[in-house]
């Protein structure tokens, strides 16, 4: 009898029918669906055997796959006529690199013209891409040597994006970290030479590292002006790496596949959208010229005189450049680079009266857009309408593992991730230096001149010295009373004593006199009064008698109660607006 649990084979068949509808399905989306369609919960690695069995029955198995390879390829060369399908069997490593070739069309989105499945990215499989791909237009590790045998008229340019990292990554200072950018970004060669210069003055040996570099494949300065793009970075391939990382782990047959169906996609999304653009101009190329249109006018044109009328000094303030429409050049350099006006032969066009759209290259116009996605992918269809070639079907090639155990090897950090902040580049605050005027440092650190001749660096101001040494003081009377002298203080103590024993409750002033203290401006300010504790006269014991209160300071003391000399003595006008005289329970004011 079999058992009722749930088994490896009876989870394919449940998930093989969802599989055949989302061929995408990943492991936990098996585990959603078989708790949510049947209420169970099996083991992860049980999901993870039925997922590859059901998958392995629909798509096919690596060694099924490999041998459809031949019939893939006669369907592919049939349904698309003129295209290029190569196929050879070699041994390939786990995971195969794919090599590609991705232009720019003129709405600057990327354009995929080939790509291929190698063993190994070497100067050979580089050498065999490039061939076939000469062979098709007409005219990495090893991809430099390939295209000097290849191709050894192709331009070639760095990515600054990777070099700026290498050179960030070498060099920590702060104020030498952006000349990378500046460098590269310079449109003329004595601006370019001015930059280095400036930089030798900073760090001698970042100028040392830069100058290693040719200029003509990384400085806007010296780039070729054939293609019309001033692009910096390798962001083209970027994207399209980033597109297809989700397809190059899958099976062969699978992957090309998948690519093939992306790549058609994404042509007839852009067919869709740019049919119905009415602009001359692409769309990112209009808005980049209608943000030159402002700059342009900040600069005065002058018509120089020739014939044509194409002739244009524009100048502003001292800086002077010379425009020529006629031959679409700037003493700039960026109209000959982009294909497109600058802000000095836009306000020569404006001058003349015509429209700056007249004076684009056509390389960045709607014509070009068209004549790009003229041609697109034919549909294939799948593999039961395939024909059979009769060829022998090839085998899966041995895969290539190095001897011992694979290595963990662990992703070393960007550079540049210390800068990112979620997924965009974080915003820091960046000192102005003091002495120089350059941002990144202060006047500490700074190697550079001091722009202003009498600059001199800050010094910080003496702090505020109180008078701390000054001699004690005596506090005010209303605070306490005098201490009195030697002489006195042996004939008041007894009747003070008397008046204590024998005084009424009703007399507050009768207290013995306080010892005066003597403070310092360091311990107690100046401003504040030390409080004083309160001194409250013992219980009566006798009989109270009734005294009447104190009008001046003619009443003297008796033994039955009043007032007593000493504190008489040290009362003052200060005093009489502090102390009030509260009578006792049954006192009555006596009359005159």
């Amino acid at each position: 009898m079999g058992s009722s649990a749930a088994d490896q084979h009876w989870l394919s068949n449940k998930i093989e029918k969802r599989l055949a509808i989302h061929l995408q399905m990943t492991r936990k989306e098996a585990s959603d669906f078989l708790k949510d369609e049947y209420g169970i919960h099996p083991h992860d690695k049980m999901v993870y055997r039925a997922l590859k069995e059901a998958r392995d029955r629909i798509v096919g198995s690596e060694s099924e796959q490999y041998g459809k390879l031949r019939d893939y390829q006669f369907e592919l060369l049939r349904s698309n006529p003129g295209s290029t399908a190569l196929l050879e069997v070699i041994p390939i490593p786990q995971s195969p690199p794919l090599l590609s070739a991705i232009a720019q069309d003129s709405n600057n989105h990327f354009y995929t013209i080939a790509y291929a499945v190698v063993g190994s990215e070497t100067k050979e499989s580089w050498k065999w891409f490039l061939t076939l791909l000469q062979e098709d237009l007409g005219n990495a590790s090893g991809l430099l040597e390939a295209m000097k045998e290849v191709m050894p008229e192709a331009l070639h340019r760095n990515c600054v994006m990777h070099m700026w990292k290498n050179f960030i990554n070498r060099f920590k200072d702060l104020q030498v970290r952006d000349v990378v950018w500046e460098c590269a970004s310079c449109s003329t060669p004595p601006e370019f030479v001015e930059t280095m210069e400036k930089l030798k003055k900073i760090n001698e040996e970042a100028w040392e590292y830069l100058t290693r570099f040719d200029p003509r494949v990384w400085v806007k300065a010296y780039l070729n002006h054939g293609p019309k793009v001033d692009s910096l970075t390798n962001n083209m391939c970027e994207s399209w790496n980033a597109k297809i990382g989700k397809y190059r782990m899958k099976l062969i047959l699978t992957m090309c596949e998948e690519l093939r169906c992306y790549v058609m996609r994404r042509m007839t999304k852009h067919i869709t959208l740019l049919s119905a653009y009415p602009g001359k101009l692409a769309p990112v190329q209009q808005k980049r010229l209608g943000r030159l249109i402002r700059p342009s006018n900040r600069w005065n044109a002058e018509w120089t005189g020739d014939n044509e009328r194409k002739r244009f000094e524009v100048s502003r303030k001292t800086s002077r450049v010379d425009v020529d429409l006629m031959k679409h050049t700037c003493s700039c350099n960026m109209w000959q680079l982009t294909g497109m006006p600058c802000v000095h032969a836009i306000a020569a066009i404006r001058k003349k009266h015509d429209k700056p759209e007249d004076y684009v290259h056509k390389w960045l116009c709607m014509e070009s857009i068209h004549l790009t996605y003229a041609h697109s992918i034919q549909p294939v269809p799948s593999e039961e309408y395939w024909h059979r070639t009769g060829y022998i079907k090839p085998n899966p090639p041995p895969i290539k593992r190095p001897i011992g155990r694979p290595k963990a090897h662990k992703r070393k950090k960007d550079p540049i991730e210390d800068l990112i902040q979620g997924d965009k580049v974080r915003k820091t605050f960046r000192i102005t230096c003091s002495k120089c005027g350059e941002k990144g440092h202060n006047y500490k650190t700074c190697k550079g001149a001091p722009s202003n001749p009498n600059w001199k660096p800050k010094t910080r101001k003496p702090k505020h010295q109180n008078s701390s040494s000054q001699a004690l003081v005596e506090l005010p009377l209303s605070q306490s009373a005098p201490e009195p002298e030697a002489g006195q203080n042996t004939q008041q103590a007894a009747p003070a004593e008397q008046a204590q024993d024998t005084s009424s409750h009703a007399a507050p002033f009768s207290q013995a006199p306080i010892k005066t203290t003597k403070y310092t401006h360091s311990k107690i300010p100046a401003k504040f009064r030390p409080k004083q504790p309160i001194k409250r006269p013992p219980a009566p014991t006798t009989t109270q008698t009734q005294v009447a209160p104190p009008t001046s300071t003619s009443v003297t003391t008796t033994s039955s109660g009043g007032v007593s000399k000493e504190t008489l003595a040290a009362t003052t006008s200060a005093t009489t607006g502090l102390f009030k005289f509260i009578p006792n329970s049954g006192f009555k004011n006596q009359t005159k």
